[in-house]
């Protein structure tokens, strides 16, 4: 439904090319430019949640992002550990998967390109491929 006021006094409220808002874009990142100006790299925040997460006990942990304390914490820190603490709590690890993967990156995975049995590659027709199928049945059922 339109605005009522603004239609009825001619102000326009549609953007255009001429008429833009004065704040244009989507606000630069606070933590990505800290970590610019901080020149922090990725193994940086690697070694800081090895160190946190490893080191610590649970209940030095929990005292860490309770109260006044959390706010000495820069936030991705306290986001993290209080992740990491309900997956301890409720027996999951699903944030802490999810934490993982996106600091360290997921781990790389083999894939085995190389065949074992009769597995055939081959371009073939479908009337082709249909009689070799049976053929394979042919000879299971016979072994």
């Amino acid at each position: 439904m339109p605005r009522e006021d603004g239609l009825a006094a001619g102000i326009r409220t549609r953007f255009s090319s001429e008429y833009q808002p004065a704040n244009r874009g989507r606000k630069p990142s606070k933590l990505k430019k800290w970590i610019k100006e901080q020149n922090v790299s990725n193994e940086d925040f690697i070694a800081i949640f090895k160190s946190i997460i490893a080191t610590k006990t649970l209940e030095e942990l929990e005292q860490m992002v309770k109260g006044e304390n959390q706010k000495k914490l820069p936030v991705i820190i306290a986001l993290c550990i209080s992740a990491f603490l309900h997956d301890m709590k409720s027996g999951t690890l699903t944030a802490a998967n999810t934490v993982l993967d996106r600091i360290m990156g997921k781990p790389t995975q083999a894939v085995d390109m190389q065949t074992t049995g009769n597995l055939m590659v081959t371009a073939m027709e479908p009337e082709e491929r249909i009689e070799r199928i049976r053929e394979l049945l042919v000879k299971s059922e016979s072994e």
